[in-house]
């Protein structure tokens, strides 16, 4: 007996219907912490060989560490930056792709890191 306002099959199922899956949710793919993640803009194109763009956008997580490779947010003298932290010589620099741009060697100088770089997204 069929319900009111049920539907059943007038046919036989889909072959399609293995292959359903649920809705792309990109909160639940990209962010790991809602409550530590936020997302930026990118400006300029330092770190344009490692695929992050002028125009991108960043999602940032606060609560990973900022550990040699990470990709972070950081506040330099007043300037937000998106830089890569590496460890030379058992001093912390901040790097770039980009050769012309002098590395921030964090020795002493006010600096504060935001968050690291989980994820980039950027249009076609």
């Amino acid at each position: 007996m069929q319900l009111p306002g049920s539907r059943s099959s007038a046919g036989f199922p889909s072959p399609a219907d293995d292959y359903l899956e649920k809705s792309l949710d990109l909160n639940d793919l990209l962010i790991t912490n809602k409550v530590a993640t936020f997302f930026m803009r990118v400006e300029g194109e330092s770190l344009k060989e490692s695929g992050i763009r002028h125009g991108d956008m960043l999602i940032v997580d606060r609560s990973i560490n900022a550990v040699s490779g990470k990709t972070v947010v950081a506040v330099v003298s007043g300037e937000l930056l998106v830089r890569r932290v590496e460890m030379i010589d058992g001093k912390l620099h901040l790097t770039s792709d980009d050769s012309s741009v002098t590395p921030v060697v964090v020795d002493g100088e006010e600096i504060q890191i935001w968050g690291v770089a989980t994820s980039v997204v950027h249009q076609l």
